[in-house]
């Protein structure tokens, strides 16, 4: 399992994960042609992408995915609140869950969506699991929550959760 950030902070957000034979971009807060660049920095295209995930409906998060699902026919997974809000345009293939819906696959990656404490309608954050190795990313929580501690508690003592 491999990831990368394509960049963090208030003028975008995207984060690769790859594993097996699946490309995943979490959350496109970039234009289409910064998408591109950052990338190609990685020897990458967004034909190599399999789908986004998205963990909220703010710009910098947001920004790009409509751009990028309509032009390269991308899977889009989102929460219902986050789609509700969300002013992404037409969004070819969309695919809804809930913030506490059970882990699901996409490609050779499990994905499995927690709920988190943000200004946002649904937001989400997400452990991405293959095989035997296991990958959560968090970012803009407003608080911790229950599972929070625990996860972290885990991560301190080497176990895989």
């Amino acid at each position: 399992m491999k990831f990368a950030s394509l960049g963090s902070g208030s003028r975008g957000n995207a984060t690769l994960i790859q594993a097996g034979d699946t490309c995943l971009l979490l959350d496109s807060g970039f234009s289409l042609r910064e998408l591109q660049q950052r990338l190609a920095r990685l020897e990458l295209t967004p034909d190599d992408l399999d789908a986004v995930l998205v963990t909220h409906e703010h710009g910098d998060h947001i920004k790009g995915v409509g751009p990028l699902a309509r032009k390269y026919r991308m899977p889009v997974w989102m929460t219902h609140g986050t789609w509700r809000n969300a002013n992404c345009g037409d969004i070819p293939e969309l695919q809804l869950f809930g913030s506490h819906t059970p882990p699901f696959s996409i490609g050779d990656i499990e994905v499995a969506p927690f709920a988190v404490p943000h200004d946002a309608r649904e937001p989400t954050q997400f452990t991405f699991s293959y095989r035997k190795l296991k990958l959560g990313i968090l970012t803009d929580a407003g608080s911790f929550t229950p599972p929070l501690p625990a996860m972290e508690s885990e991560a301190k003592a080497g176990r895989p959760q």
